[in-house]
């Protein structure tokens, strides 16, 4: 009887061990599946939190794209408006300095034409003179001279007043064809006198070049009486005309 007894307390204690066991068991299985969804539960946010931000990064990372591709375009679109406007600036600049040449050369030309122009008929002056000279008879180009003296002395200092004269001249060169006659002498010191105010003393010049008249050297000024200017000026205006 008392083994009896025993074996039902053991078989009573072995039962009670085995439904605490079991309480415990549940008890801890529940607890880990618990912990196990929540580290599930946090995986999954995790990862969608993750696959929130890579889907950010890949937008940033087109955004970036995007504008590295806009700026790049626009970079490459200025590049080429510069190079053009810089093109066409260099034309602009290249025709400028063609046109520039091409007035200079012009320029250098006219002035070469005007030039040569001047040299043929001041040589052209210098022959008819020369002509004049030796082809006139020497009494005819006496009274020519004679005469145009006259005229200067009458007429030749109208306007010379309206020029600017060195007021302290002493000395007044005079170049003729001919001597000047004591008359001729006295007149032109006389008309001198009245223009500067003082006496002056003439001196006299032969120049056979002059053919026929005189030059007067005031200073600076010079009235030229000459045939030889005369022929000059009537050249001028015919070659203008």
């Amino acid at each position: 009887m008392l083994i009896i007894s025993l074996v039902l307390l053991l078989l009573l204690m072995f039962v009670g061990l085995i439904f605490m066991l079991q309480r415990i068991l549940n008890k801890n299985i529940i607890s880990a599946t618990k912990h196990i969804d929540e580290l599930s539960q946090d995986y999954s946010k995790k990862e969608a939190e993750i696959a929130r931000q890579l889907e950010e990064v890949k937008q940033k990372s087109q955004e970036i794209l995007d504008k590295a591709r806009a700026e790049a375009e626009k970079a490459r679109n200025q590049m080429i408006s510069d190079a053009q406007a810089e093109s066409e600036k260099l034309v602009k600049h290249a025709q400028s300095q063609g046109e520039e040449m091409i007035k200079q050369a012009d320029k250098t030309r006219q002035q070469l034409l005007t030039e040569i122009e001047d040299r043929i008929s001041k040589e052209a002056v210098n022959k008819a003179c020369e002509l004049i000279q030796h082809v006139l008879p020497e009494n005819f180009k006496q009274d020519i001279h004679a005469q145009w003296i006259g005229e200067l002395i009458e007429n030749g200092f109208a306007n010379i007043e309206r020029l600017r004269i060195a007021k302290d001249v002493q000395d007044v060169k005079i170049a003729a064809a001919y001597s000047l006659s004591k008359a001729q002498r006295d007149g032109l010191a006389k008309k001198l006198k009245e223009i500067l105010g003082h006496d002056v003393a003439l001196k006299e010049e032969i120049d056979p070049k002059v053919v026929a008249g005189i030059t007067i050297t005031i200073g600076s000024l010079v009235l030229d009486g000459s045939l030889k200017n005369r022929i000059r000026e009537q050249a001028k205006i015919l070659q203008q005309s």
